[in-house]
């Protein structure tokens, strides 16, 4: 809690948005910023200078950034902007993969960029937006102002670390060549989270949720030679819509698919995360870890830093999180752009499979769910056992110390785990936001801590075979009808995403089927003409098995239309 605290110091807002500010080029988070190639950049004093130098110096403190670097660019006293302009404009830095990767550049149907960021506060060129030579040339004229622009009142010094990093390895940029500062929160930045490794989070898909439907992926930051226990308190990086209160559903689906809602990337201790997915939401977790460099690690987080107060409008199924985490990845290897591969949608465990084939993510480990650990632990059960407990949960615990005592210790402590495991899953079912725990709880716990019986965790059997091992999500089918009363028919299906039961289940929840978007055209093979057949917006199927401790309710819902023959009867549902 302490070290929590230490943190919220950093905090923008109520949502945990960490500041984002940087550190002298001396002041890395870990590894010293080589320079490839001098600029011819040496340090330079303002002793006079002409009244050229002072003038960009002027429009660079007043954040008229153009204007300061086409005054640079006519200052024949070679001075130190100029001469950054100048090295920048011969190595070609704006067209670096590097440099857009940092600014989110994409190539638009034109030919032209444009940067998928959507906060004109990122920006330091009026024209940065579209024009990533501009904002370079801002950027370096903006490192010489000394004035705090809005929204966090911080220099582009303090606020841009990872261009800085970058454009200091490029340009070979002299500390004493700029205004001195410091930049305290970005250094407290770096020494709370101490990051050596970075783990990509993967929750499963989760039906009953329209937002997790397809999973959800996050990072979390590791420190060095850590526990898999303490990892819990590390924390986690995570983009997500960030919706108001109060939107109805409807709203919710059309502003979602529409990029109605802004995106945003927030931190978080990442215990707080496992248990809404694990214990609330009741969602396997696979944690895969990155295979990067510490400097990659380093510029990764430099990049998180400067887009926690930036927004993307969010779209469901394309620019989505698992879309944005991938971006945020791609300054760790400018050169492979990954997310070039997604277009009209990206389906989180398709990412981990684009991390996989380019050698950035390891094998995964598995995180069982709150409830199939439970049943785990209920199938290690003696049945007189499972039924004890059954009847203290039927009767408020009452009589349970005399059921209790004709059983032996390992017995007693089978009964009792259990029940405490049961009480926390149904204490959260009830109530997410609850903390600590309940007058039962305490009363199971009293009774298990007399035992003087180590706790066994069940054996809990993972899934056959990890996400990224499982088939493609998009799926092209070829199909042959032929019935007594109608032609023979053959259909071509289209279906983007994601599952259905007809798929191979190794690697997905074989309890559930989401189709999107499944489209089947028809050739009538005697009337040569050819039709749609049919058109699945979306059907989602969630068939749970119920048992003696839970009975989930299985449900469909689907809205499609079907041309049930080539003699034009249709069906709508």
């Amino acid at each position: 809690m302490r070290m929590f605290k230490v943190l919220a110091t950093l905090i923008f807002s109520a949502c945990l948005v960490v500041h984002a500010s940087s550190v002298q080029p001396a002041e890395q988070m870990s590894t010293t910023a080589t320079p490839t190639t001098t600029a011819g950049a040496t340090p330079t004093t303002t002793a006079g200078a002409t009244a050229t130098v002072a003038a960009w110096r002027l429009a660079a403190n007043q954040g008229a950034y153009d204007q300061a670097v086409a005054l640079a660019a006519d200052d024949e006293t070679d001075s130190a902007l100029s001469k950054l302009l100048a090295a920048a404009r011969d190595r070609n830095l704006a067209t670096d993969s590097q440099w857009r990767s940092f600014l989110h550049y994409k190539s638009t149907f034109a030919g032209s960029w444009k940067s998928q960021v959507d906060a004109p506060h990122f920006f330091l060129s009026v024209n940065g937006k579209r024009d990533p030579e501009a904002e370079l040339e801002a950027t370096l004229a903006a490192f010489f102002s000394d004035t705090p622009k809005p929204p966090l009142r911080l220099t582009a010094y303090c606020r841009f670390v990872a261009r800085r990093y970058w454009l200091t390895e490029q340009l070979a940029m002299h500390a004493d060549l700029l205004p001195h500062r410091d930049c305290l929160e970005f250094d407290r930045f770096v020494d709370y989270l101490d990051a050596d490794t970075l783990t990509l989070v993967f929750p499963t898909a989760h039906p009953n949720s329209p937002s997790s439907a397809f999973g959800h992926t996050l990072l979390r930051v590791d420190k060095k030679e850590q526990r898999q226990e303490s990892r819990l308190l590390n924390m986690s990086i995570n983009f997500a819509a960030e919706v108001p209160p109060g939107v109805s559903s409807a709203a919710y689906a059309i502003r979602g698919l529409g990029g109605g809602f802004p995106g945003r990337f927030r931190m978080l201790p990442y215990h707080m995360k496992l248990r809404e997915y694990s214990q609330i939401e009741n969602r396997d977790t696979w944690e895969y870890p990155l295979i990067l460099d510490k400097r990659s690690v380093d510029l990764v987080l430099r990049h998180a830093y400067e887009m926690l107060i930036s927004e993307f409008d969010y779209f469901f199924f394309s620019e989505n999180c698992s879309y944005h985490l991938l971006s945020l990845l791609e300054v760790a290897r400018p050169s492979t752009p990954l997310t070039d591969d997604f277009g009209l949608w990206t389906i989180p465990v398709d990412t981990i499979r684009a991390l996989r084939a380019v050698g950035l993510a390891d094998q995964g480990r598995f995180i069982p769910s709150s409830i199939r650990t439970l049943r785990a632990r209920r199938a290690g059960m003696s049945e007189g056992e499972a039924r004890m407990a059954l009847e203290a949960l039927a009767t408020d615990l009452h009589g349970l110390d005399e059921s209790l005592a004709v059983l032996d210790a390992a017995g007693q402590a089978n009964v009792l785990d259990l029940l405490s495991d049961y009480e926390r899953y149904d204490r959260l079912k009830s109530n997410p936001s609850a903390q600590g725990s309940n007058d039962r709880e305490r009363t199971i716990l009293s009774r298990r801590s007399r035992l003087g019986v180590r706790t066994i965790q069940p054996d809990v059997v993972p899934p056959a075979a990890p996400p990224d091992a499982g088939h493609g999500t998009a799926r092209l089918s070829v199909l042959y009808h032929e019935t007594e009363k109608g032609p023979p028919i053959a259909e071509l299906q289209l279906r983007p995403a994601y599952h259905d039961f007809r798929d191979p289940s190794a690697a997905f929840d074989d309890k559930a089927a989401i189709q999107l978007g499944l489209i089947g055209v028809a050739r009538d093979l005697e009337d040569d003409r050819s039709f749609v057949r049919r058109f699945t917006l979306i059907r989602i199927e969630s068939i749970e098995p119920r048992g003696e401790f839970f009975k989930p309710i299985s449900w469909h819902t689907r809205l499609d239309w079907q041309r049930r023959t080539a003699d034009a009867r249709h069906e709508f549902t």
